[in-house]
């Protein structure tokens, strides 16, 4: 047996066999119960954060979207944080609240373009409420969302939870189909990860946190990064997969890179931070979770491009296996849902790899803007047929 072999099946080995053994785990442990005591009444008062920057299109879906939202309007506190927006923002949020009066809401005015985390670190010392909950202003909620969140933070462990991502046009091109695969992987990760104990990937469409175990939003890595600071602190982060929240995904591939690159570059800022803690004995976040997730971002996309050249040299050595190799891969390709799959696969950790290089020449992605396509293609017909306006 050649070295190429040996060395093909050893790369083959990491960059397929850690995600299927690790989401195989992870799917296994996400039936487990719940070890958490809830109180199904708690109730706390809550600050509702909304960072904002040009967001004329939609602002007014979002606020007619946290109007329907079933929680004690006595315990609600909505603070609109606008990031020096350019656009009629200000003007439309004006003509929403000149008729609904029913809810506390404060616009606050950032001093020049802050970015998302500075928005909210400002927010947050004008917020009076037990809880501190997140949303992205495209993104909206099911009216019994905090009604359905609340009881997991009344347990003491419990320090943030976050909502699972539901893609409105998730039918609408191949780019959406494809985002809506690997959302379904990723959730089923995050829900295992959960039951064992945390997991760190929070996004903004809803996020809730005991005012007390946070101090401030990680302005390198936004709503992850605030996550893995909490779990250092002792304290539980989960997902919620019945606290639901809906938003549009770009329908272009060019988009999707963007947003993908940027997400890229913060999950990896992250799990290099948890490798430096691992290593110094200091990280709170179990092996069995953190362990995996440093190979899948920091090492998979290295033996992704290994496997590429092994196989190379392999077919160069052995023509012979170019038939092979297209015997395995026709079926793969003949079936959408593999297909699909396959697609998100290579595509993902060629992010990845694109994103650990800009790390490794330390050039660093503009965390924070706005993808317009996404917000262009949002209109009240989709919200209103799913009760959300």
């Amino acid at each position: 047996m050649s070295l190429t072999f040996v060395l093909w099946g050893v790369f083959a080995l990491f960059f397929l066999g850690v995600p299927c053994l690790y989401y195989l785990y992870m799917k296994r442990r996400a039936r487990d119960s719940w070890k958490l005591e809830f109180d199904e009444n708690y109730q706390p008062f809550l600050s509702i954060l909304v960072p904002m920057h040009n967001e004329e299109e939609i602002i007014c879906y979002k606020l007619e979207n946290l109007y329907k939202v079933e929680y004690p309007r006595e315990k609600l506190q909505v603070i609109l944080v606008n990031d020096s927006s350019t656009d009629k923002t200000l003007d439309e949020i004006d003509k929403f609240l000149s008729s609904h009066n029913r809810l506390d809401m404060t616009v606050l005015n950032s001093v020049g373009r802050r970015g998302k985390a500075d928005c909210l670190n400002f927010a947050l010392k004008h917020a009076t409420g037990e809880v501190i909950v997140i949303s992205d202003a495209d993104c909206f909620w099911p009216s019994d969302i905090l009604l359905k969140a609340m009881p997991y933070l009344s347990d003491p462990h419990v320090a943030a939870v976050a909502g699972r991502e539901l893609l409105l046009n998730h039918q609408q091109s191949w780019v959406t189909e494809g985002e809506l695969a690997y959302n379904n992987f990723v959730q089923s990760v995050r829900l295992g990860e959960s039951k064992v104990h945390s997991t760190v990937f929070f996004q903004g469409g809803f996020g809730a946190y005991n005012r007390a175990a946070l101090e401030e939003f990680d302005c390198e890595t936004d709503d992850s990064g605030t996550a893995l600071n909490i779990v250092q602190k002792k304290g539980r982060t989960l997902i919620i997969p019945d606290a639901l929240f809906y938003t549009m995904f770009p329908a272009s591939w060019k988009n999707k890179v963007t947003i993908k690159l940027r997400r890229a570059a913060q999950l990896q800022r992250i799990w290099i931070k948890s490798l430096k803690l691992l290593i110094k004995g200091e990280l709170v976040l179990p092996k069995k979770i953190a362990i995996p997730e440093i190979l899948l971002h920091l090492f998979n996309p290295i033996f992704f491009v290994a496997l590429l050249f092994a196989t190379a040299f392999l077919v160069v050595e052995h023509p012979v296996l170019l038939l092979a190799f297209s015997a395995i891969l026709l079926p793969i390709l003949l079936v959408q849902k593999t297909r699909v799959s396959l697609i998100e696969l290579v595509q993902n950790n060629l992010i990845l790899l694109a994103a650990l290089s800009t790390s490794i020449l330390n050039k660093q992605f503009k965390l924070w803007s706005t993808v317009k396509e996404s917000r262009s293609l949002l209109n009240g017909d989709v919200l209103k047929k799913l009760h959300l306006i």
